[in-house]
């Protein structure tokens, strides 16, 4: 089976095993969309009847949940993990995939996709799986192209990452793993919308299972607040900010500037916490539009607008190879080399008068306070200084110091905390 997903698996299956794939595959692309480590879920092992299953019956539920914000989730996970597999294949394992779904194009005539078979047809051999999988293929390679009825390529076509003429798009092998994510989208879009199970509709045992999944406790948005946040709003919600982003925002409002990393951190960190893309344009045109005060940055939004508005499109996930970034874990920005004065975890890099301007002063005056943080700092332990820093001045009668929380841990995770306990 492939994890392309062309046709699913018959048999029979308990109802006790179903709910149990369709809640483990359900917390599985919820760790996807949290951007946390997935782990081994022996319920999503890829080709496995298990992964085939969850993924056909889910579409079932999505389809007659009819929920939105349940079914951007969906597409947006699967489209992910369909992603997350294939940029990790090797030529061989790429050739198998495409030879898999040759088969499959070949058994079932109502399958029948020409931009799939074609770019199969060239996937499949040696030399050009080889070449896609190097090293040093980019996106922008065109070493080999196909050429294709422009309809069945519109984002790249939209995106002008192709050539179109007379109707006919050439796309190019740097492109060709975002045409089958295209190609797999829509696929998935039109199992979803599948109007033709009527017989599900009334099931016992289905419903069963839909309610189930009312009831679980998933979070189906797609960032951490359900609430939008303006670039008006951001002064008066930064002081939920945990302490390495509310350090980001303080020197962009008194530089007006922030170097390329911590700037990228920045905004995905905004982004994820429910700033829309609008938003976030008009967030760093505030800021750019000022002459910088200090710094050797020599970048101005009246001269580089079309730069910037590109930047933060792309990162939203609506330009370029269309891949939406989430934001960076604790543990790659405390690994950051070039966080320098201006970024970094704070309770690693900083020193303590640093440090202590940056954090709350109802934190700061419980006994002891600076001495635990020390102690943390000392043993590298530095998650659990900052969630100890956010259980001192949120809540102390709460337990959020603890393994499952401080496991993966993020900027992200970390406002969470502080909006539900503040």
């Amino acid at each position: 089976m492939s994890f392309y997903y062309l046709s699913p698996v018959k048999g029979e299956m308990p109802v006790h095993l179903l709910e149990t794939i369709i809640l483990k595959r359900l917390e599985y692309l919820t760790a996807i969309a949290k951007s946390e480590t997935t782990g081994f879920n022996e319920f999503v092992i890829e080709g496995s009847v298990y992964d085939n299953v969850g993924h056909f019956m889910l579409c079932i539920i999505t389809n007659l949940y009819q929920n939105r914000d349940f079914t951007n989730f969906f597409l947006k996970t699967e489209t992910a993990l369909f992603r997350n597999r294939l940029k990790s294949l090797s030529a061989y394992e790429l050739r198998s995939f495409a030879k898999k779904i040759m088969q499959n194009l070949k058994k079932y005539d109502c399958l029948y996709n020409p931009a799939l078979k074609l770019i199969c047809q060239h996937l499949i051999l040696k030399h050009v799986s080889h070449h896609l999988c190097s090293d040093v293929h980019e996106e922008s390679c065109d070493m080999f192209n196909i050429e294709l009825n422009f309809h069945h390529c519109l984002p790249l076509v939209a995106s002008r990452q192709v050539e179109l003429q007379h109707g006919v798009a050439t796309v190019p092998c740097g492109r060709w793993k975002t045409l089958l994510i295209i190609q797999f989208q829509k696929r998935l879009l039109q199992r979803i919308l599948n109007k033709d199970i009527p017989h599900l509709r009334n099931d016992p045992r289905i419903l069963e299972i839909l309610q189930k999944i009312k009831n679980e406790d998933f979070n189906f948005t797609s960032s951490a607040s359900q609430n939008t946040l303006t670039s008006k709003d951001v002064d008066k919600t930064s002081i939920m900010f945990p302490p390495c982003m509310l350090n980001l925002h303080l020197n962009l409002r008194k530089r007006h500037r922030l170097s390329h990393d911590q700037r990228f951190y920045f905004s995905l960190f905004l982004k994820d916490i429910g700033m829309p893309v609008e938003e976030a344009i008009e967030f760093w045109r505030q800021e750019y539009r000022k002459d910088p005060s200090g710094g050797s940055c020599c970048h101005h939004w009246e001269r580089d607008e079309k730069k910037f508005i590109y930047g933060i499109r792309h990162m939203y996930g609506l330009e370029g190879a269309r891949k939406e970034y989430s934001s960076v874990s604790c543990h790659r920005i405390q690994t950051n080399s070039n966080a320098g004065c201006e970024g970094g975890c704070p309770f690693k890099s900083f020193d303590p008068p640093i440090m202590a301007k940056l954090l709350d002063t109802k934190a700061l005056d419980t006994p002891g306070f600076l001495t635990e943080i020390h102690d943390f700092k000392r043993k590298g332990d530095h998650i659990s200084g900052c969630l100890h820093y956010l259980k001192n001045r949120f809540t102390k009668s709460v337990k959020i110091c603890d393994n499952n929380v401080s496991l993966n841990f993020t900027p992200v995770k970390y406002y969470e905390l502080a909006n539900k306990y503040k």
